[in-house]
């Protein structure tokens, strides 16, 4: 209890760079004059949702947060995220450069890999079966796929992205997963083999034949070309109408029995950081983060590092 209360006193004393360095270096699309980060353009007509306007007008910072983290659309996302990063400096402060040794203590807790310095061995991708879990970051800064994973920029610490190893599907090797280009589908394995790309590879102990049926079924139930569409509303992992990524790999898992949802206290404590008591509770309580699933005691670590 002691050495747990001491971890976590040094985390919020230095865990901030973690929170907020990659949120200043990640790149994102810039207009012309180099201003704010350019949010992903909707369809004509696009607007945001009657909860989102009705939080802005309220201008409570734990309103708005709590409407962007339950964002409906990407609609939602681009009209409440620049009211809600400037209440939230305006709460917190702006970056900081501190201390990085707690936060390298907590990525070494969920990759095995403290300053993120290894090196994939490309044969492990020959060495994948059936159901296995991909996790992925992107570049050194993360989460740079802004229009790919919406919000990442604010809960991923390492991994922003992830996935099912499926196996051979129409002549490919293919994962299942879900983004916001295209919700619920396959795509190659070479999406996921690229030099900018962390990769973590764990694994159940659940037996082969039982996860090649299950995922057979789920596959079936969710459909492998948008008829799932992806889940905006990060702390809505409950519901089957829509999934996000990680969302997507902790269902499939709970069909096989097995929870890859850690719930880690050390990923609320950094949530709360950034955020406060509120938001990081109702962020850590209601959604599943790939960092959570990279902290699961239920799986195991194959394999990380950054691809060659």
């Amino acid at each position: 209890m002691t050495h747990r209360l001491t971890f976590i006193l040094v985390l919020l004393g230095t865990l901030t760079l973690a929170m907020f360095q990659p949120v200043a270096a990640a790149e994102f699309d810039r207009g012309d004059d180099g201003d704010d980060a350019t949010l992903i353009s909707e369809p004509p007509g696009s607007e945001a949702s009657a909860e989102a306007k009705a939080a802005l007008r309220s201008n409570s910072y734990e309103r708005i947060g709590m409407a962007l983290f339950s964002a409906k659309s990407q609609a939602d996302i681009n009209a409440l995220t620049p009211t809600f990063d400037r209440l939230r400096e305006r709460q917190f402060g702006p970056s900081l450069v501190v201390r990085p040794t707690a936060v390298q203590d907590v990525i070494a807790y969920i990759t095995g890999d403290k300053y993120l310095a290894g090196k994939m061995n490309m044969s492990m991708y020959s060495k994948l079966k059936k159901g296995d879990i991909l996790l992925r970051r992107t570049g050194r800064d993360g989460c740079k796929q802004w229009d790919i994973i919406p919000l990442c920029k604010y809960w991923a610490l390492v991994y922003e992205h992830s996935g099912i190893y499926f196996g051979f599907r129409n002549g490919k090797l293919s994962v299942y997963e879900s983004s916001n280009i295209g919700g619920v589908q396959f795509k190659d394995i070479q999406t996921w083999r690229t030099r900018d790309l962390y990769i973590g590879l764990q694994r159940s102990r659940v037996a082969a034949a039982t996860i090649s049926t299950k995922l057979e079924a789920f596959v079936n139930k969710f459909g492998s070309n948008g008829k799932t569409p992806y889940n905006y509303n990060l702390v809505d992992k409950y519901t089957e109408r829509a999934l996000y990524c990680s969302q997507l790999v902790w269902k499939f898992y709970l069909t096989v029995g097995v929870n890859v949802d850690s719930d880690h206290p050390f990923y609320a404590d950094w949530l709360r950081i950034g955020y406060g008591n509120t938001l990081a509770s109702y962020i850590s309580r209601n959604s599943v983060a790939p960092d959570e699933i990279g902290m699961s005691s239920n799986v195991y670590r194959m394999a990380t590092g950054w691809n060659q």
